[in-house]
């Protein structure tokens, strides 16, 4: 049975995690500050709450990007939904300047549901969107989109209405082939850390491997390492080591709005060669901290003499199975050389990051009012919303989505998260203003 909800809201977000409550925020500082009657806007998200990154949320772990590219101060200052504002509230502003700037992933975290939780619009947890379809009226044009989604606690279906649609679902967690049929209590993606952890028991663990060479895989191997001290770690990574991000300061201008611009503007081949010269400020690397605590973890491991954390560099895995006894068994190679290695691990975590999908599964059923590029992905305006046929009127908007079309910074990362919101609700204030056909 489907519940349906017969009331068209002028925004159905699929999505309450970070780019969906930056959209919210932005829709209700408008609303404070004009007086108008507030914008008709639903929020819908597959998970109990707007938690972020709760499965990676480790003890001594901060986040990478500055307190103040938060979700408003870069749009408006003077916004109820900034980081000083929730440290104000919280009681801990002046004990926080005191800290040197440095935000714990764990105040970040709580900092994000506070923020959530400030929205005033109707947000539905436990709902995971399915689809996006069309709704065409009897003249044959498309004025509004019907969203399906699913309870996550009683499979339940439900619809709303938009005329205008905000995908914010964010990046899907990436396996690599090799890994996926052992996906389960031995072999888990770094989103699932802590319950993954948590579900192998009491039992001591004798080695983990921890495939990737990113800032969670570092962060992990010492997480690890502090929380297992009998165990061996066994860190595969297929460089030389641990890389550290780019942190020059002119190298990271790439995450101002003005960056976006220029990237928007380039070609398609010109684009993917300017992403690809920005990936080093923010994918496969990790920060100074954990550069230096991992090399003095190992430096102490080795002059103890334990033994106990194993990097295996410049290695790639060549095959996954199961030993006898039912730990996980690694067959390894030398990238060069081609030297082969074996390791037996009780656990293995996939730290392979995430993907952006070219066309967002929701979407499939409004692929023929969708304007796709040679590559099959939606064309989308400097504005994040999908180019659609003459016949169409609804707005979608890909938010967070679209890191290959507008560059890295408009991402994941936190850095342009409230611009990107105060570009996709102008866009959508003078669509609701006067509708055309996209």
């Amino acid at each position: 049975m489907t519940t349906h909800d017969t009331e068209v809201q002028d925004l159905v977000v699929a999505g309450f995690g970070p780019s969906g409550i930056a959209l919210a925020a932005a829709v209700e500082d408008h609303d404070d500050a004009t007086g108008a009657a507030p914008l008709a806007a639903r929020y819908l998200e597959k998970a109990a709450d707007s938690a972020w990154q709760p499965n990676l949320v480790l003890p001594g772990t901060d986040i990478q990007h500055h307190f103040l590219r938060d979700f408003a101060t870069p749009r408006d200052a003077r916004s109820r939904f900034t980081f000083p504002h929730y440290l104000q509230q919280s009681g801990r502003f002046y004990p926080f300047t005191l800290m040197g700037g440095y935000v714990s992933r764990l105040e970040w975290s709580d900092y994000v549901q506070w923020a959530a939780r400030q929205v005033r619009g109707p947000v539905d947890y436990h709902r995971e969107v399915l689809s996006v379809e069309p709704v065409t009226g009897a003249d044959g044009r498309v004025r509004t989109a019907r969203v399906l989604s699913r309870d996550t606690r009683d499979g339940s279906l439900h619809t709303v209405e938009g005329r205008n649609i905000a995908l914010a679902t964010g990046h899907e967690a990436y396996v690599p082939e090799l890994f996926r049929p052992h996906l389960g209590e031995r072999v888990f993606h770094a989103s699932k850390l802590l319950p993954g952890l948590a579900a192998l028991g009491e039992r001591p663990l004798r080695s983990i491997a921890v495939i990737g060479a990113g800032q969670t895989a570092g962060e992990i191997v010492l997480h690890l390492a502090a929380q297992h001290p009998d165990a061996e770690i066994h860190s595969v990574v297929r460089h030389a080591g641990f890389r550290m991000y780019e942190l020059g300061h002119f190298s990271n201008e790439v995450y101002f709005p003005d960056e976006t611009d220029y990237f928007y503007g380039l070609e398609g081949e010109q684009r993917e060669r300017a992403l690809d010269q920005a990936r080093a400020t923010n994918y496969a690397a990790v920060d100074p901290d954990v550069s230096t605590a991992l090399y003095q973890a190992v430096y102490q491991d080795r002059f103890t003499g334990r033994q106990r954390l194993h990097m295996h560099k410049r290695t790639e895995t060549t095959d996954v199975g199961l030993t006898p006894d039912g730990r996980v068994r690694l067959r390894t190679a030398e990238v060069f050389t081609g030297e082969s290695g074996l390791i037996e691990a009780d656990a293995v975590i996939v730290c392979t990051g995430y993907r952006e999908a070219a066309l967002p599964r929701q979407l499939a059923a409004f692929v023929p009012h969708l304007r796709l590029d040679a590559q099959g992905r939606p064309e989308v305006t400097r504005a994040y919303r999908a180019r659609t046929t003459g016949d169409c009127e609804v707005g979608v908007y890909l938010d967070g989505l679209t890191e290959w079309r507008h560059g890295i910074g408009s991402a994941t990362s936190f850095s342009q998260m409230a611009a990107k919101a105060d570009t996709i609700h102008r866009d959508l204030r003078a669509r609701l203003r006067q509708p055309v056909a996209a």
